[in-house]
């Protein structure tokens, strides 16, 4: 047993073992990412995992997705990492008796638990690890569960992205200055994570095959000013995973030629009546595939050679399932293989000295997180339901005139943000002037804790950076 097993990952695991062995649970129902990427670090990624299969977990985003008129079994946990007041533990619960309720199960008991509930809580889990923390413990808590994360290298959302692995027998900066190559020279940047690993962002690379994005995207998908990235994180000294991120703005109307073109591990029939939510989720998760094209291009120089070896073991997209449960997983592993596999044999579009992998300071990332955060705790009122990433870099932007960081790196504030979790995601339905409906990416500070830290840094002594995790 490794000596991080011996702290929260054991008790986590224990708490969660004892409840599904106790209860006979059929489906665990994560309310939050954080929930999510705690069930993978546990059914993945510990010496001793948790005895739980993906097809038994699902993501609170795709309660609506599921066949809850076909599940075979009757006892769901709805489980949420920690519990502050409750709030959203009931509206997730509510949101799933309702999917029941339209499925005419009325055999099915949902109980709910919480490793950590705060002292004031007005609304209790059934089941709790601590059923009443004090404010310190409850923050104390929180903390241990992201660095718990932060250990293993996840990002708290890659529950909802295709990961490729890369093992280095190379070193780490021909690695990131090859990978440059996917893009302008000025849009890769090199930076400290949270774990104190150096990962990279690649802003906005190469489409290398329009006609297979354009076919990917639903008509009238608009991807200016949008998240479009590929993340590259270490998770030990020779071992990385490779994320491509891609949210366009996406038109929410299903059309019948775009589904005829879709591949055969996405259930279009399923999609002809979907929620705006979910064809987003799905479009995003096309889009981001097409990314990888010109990523693997760039690394066909190191694996050629045998100084990267990339990897695409199936069991890494299982994870998968619990946000896109209609998606036939073997089939998506397959057809990602196929585009890895063409990819290798594209000549990259520039040459080795083309792009290099830019460093960020980290001292003035971290100050310029502080700034960031602390605008979108005090301008609360003016984007309840978070902001987009156009406004979001146009907010770092405006923060960065006093800091100084490479204008061209305030991609990395929101991957350094997300990765404290400080910083989470959402979407938005928007109505355009000509009454269409359009679905973006959102992002808003994380939950009441970090946002009352925060007013109380601001209050005490206005200050300069986040200390926070």
């Amino acid at each position: 047993m490794t000596m991080g097993e011996i702290g929260i990952e054991r008790e986590l695991c224990f708490f969660i073992g004892n409840l599904l062995e106790r209860g006979e649970i059929d489906l665990i129902v994560c309310s939050e990412r954080k929930a999510t990427a705690i069930m993978r670090a546990l059914i993945e990624d510990i010496d001793r995992p948790l005895l739980w299969k993906w097809e038994r977990v699902l993501s609170s985003l795709a309660i609506d997705q599921f066949d809850w008129a076909s599940f075979a079994g009757n006892k769901v946990l709805m489980f949420d990492e920690l519990v502050h007041h409750g709030t959203t533990l009931n509206d997730h619960r509510a949101n799933l008796e309702d999917a029941i309720k339209k499925a005419h199960r009325d055999d099915i008991q949902i109980r709910t638990a919480s490793f950590a509930v705060w002292e004031g809580c007005t609304s209790r889990p059934d089941y709790a690890y601590f059923s009443s923390v004090d404010a310190a413990t409850y923050e104390r808590r929180r903390e241990e569960i992201v660095i718990m994360l932060q250990e293993y290298g996840s990002l708290l959302l890659d529950t909802e992205h295709i990961e490729l692995s890369v093992r280095l027998q190379c070193g780490m900066r021909d690695f990131y200055d090859t990978l440059a190559r996917a893009s302008e020279h000025g849009n890769t940047y090199s930076f400290v994570s949270g774990a104190q690993r150096m990962n990279l962002t690649i802003g906005n690379p190469d489409i290398v095959d329009d006609e297979a994005m354009r076919k990917r995207l639903l008509p009238g998908t608009n991807m200016n000013d949008v998240v479009s990235k590929v993340r590259v994180v270490e998770k030990t000294h020779d071992k990385f995973s490779i994320l491509p991120i891609l949210y366009p703005n996406t038109l929410c109307e299903f059309d019948e030629n775009w589904a005829r073109n879709l591949p055969d591990f996405v259930d279009s029939s399923y999609l002809r009546s979907a929620p705006c939510h979910v064809l987003f989720y799905h479009v995003s998760l096309l889009a981001a595939i097409e990314l990888l094209r010109g990523v693997v291009s760039v690394l066909s120089d190191l694996t050629r050679d045998e100084r990267a070896v990339l990897e695409m073991p199936k069991e890494k997209f299982e994870h998968l399932r619990s946000l896109f449960p209609r998606v036939n997983i073997e089939r998506l592993w397959k057809y990602v293989s196929d585009v890895v596999s063409d990819a290798q044999r594209v000549r990259p579009q520039r040459g080795r000295q083309s792009a290099k992998a830019l460093p960020v300071d980290d001292k003035k990332l971290w100050l310029l997180c502080g700034h960031v955060m602390n605008r979108l705790v005090s301008g609360y009122d003016d984007f309840p339901d978070g902001v987009s990433w156009k406004r979001l870099m146009q907010i770092a932007g405006e923060e960065n005139e006093r800091i100084g960081l490479d204008p061209e790196g305030l991609t990395v504030v929101a991957d350094r943000l997300i990765d404290n979790s400080l910083l989470v995601t959402g979407i938005k339905e928007l109505t355009s002037r000509t009454g269409h409906q359009y679905v973006v990416r959102t992002f808003s500070a994380e939950g009441e804790v970090v946002s009352d830290r925060i007013r109380q840094q601001m209050m005490v002594r206005n200050p300069e950076c986040l200390i926070v995790t």
